[in-house]
């Protein structure tokens, strides 16, 4: 199904291709996490007022507000503190890899801030975690994995007509140190299931934290 979206799209100008990105949310992402979770688009920003930039596909926690740019389905304004992971849909990942690493670099420099709330067990870390997907990239896994690991800011990525997934999921364990849930998946039907299982862990780690708004947002206006 999401290949079929792809094709039929390939002989559409840029403005038409959104379609690719409505078909993974809604035929993947709508489909397989908890319906509690809402998608959108649009800027993220954390309490010193840095912003992200346009951000393709977020991932909210449930339990944080977001501002509609205007009402219905609009753009709207993040809190970092809401947002499980962010996810950039692109069609030939391999020829738009440079767009995904400046989404990134730039979504990279914002950080969450949960304040001193009791936390039991794994909790969100700082750093939003971005996962790219391309319908089409790369052929050879170990390019996947290598530019993965080149390019720090970006936790993951997918190639679906390959079937290529290498990624990771950062988070806070119980001791408070920092941990690493890593997936790779070469030339395998199992590769969405890798994407699903880091963005389970990302959306896993909603604490008590995760509730408290901070007061106070520069920049924000």
């Amino acid at each position: 199904m999401l290949l079929g979206a792809h094709q039929a799209g390939d002989a559409m100008t840029n403005a038409s291709r959104g379609s690719e990105r409505e078909a993974f949310v809604n035929a993947f992402l709508g489909e397989v996490l908890s319906p509690q979770f809402r998608f959108g688009l649009g800027d993220a920003i954390d309490q010193k007022g840095n912003r992200s930039g346009q951000l393709d596909v977020v991932i909210e926690f449930p339990f944080v507000p977001s501002l509609p740019i205007v009402a219905g389905r609009s753009p709207r304004l993040y809190l970092c503190e809401g947002i499980a992971a962010v996810i950039e849909v692109k069609s030939d990942i391999a020829s738009q890899w440079d767009e995904v690493c400046t989404t990134a670099s730039k979504l990279a420099v914002l950080e969450r801030h949960y304040g001193s709330g009791i936390s039991i067990g794994p909790r969100a870390g700082p750093k939003v975690p971005l996962y790219a997907v391309g319908y089409t990239g790369w052929s050879d896994f170990n390019t996947v994995k290598r530019n993965v690991d080149k390019a720090s800011e970006v936790s993951g990525v997918l190639v679906i007509d390959r079937g290529h997934f290498y990624g990771h999921y950062n988070f806070i364990n119980g001791d408070n140190k920092a941990d690493t849930y890593c997936v790779q998946n070469e030339g395998s039907p199992m590769a969405l299931w890798g994407l699903i299982s880091c963005i389970h862990h990302a959306t896993s780690m909603v604490t008590s934290t995760t509730k408290d708004v901070p007061r106070r947002y520069n920049g924000g206006d």
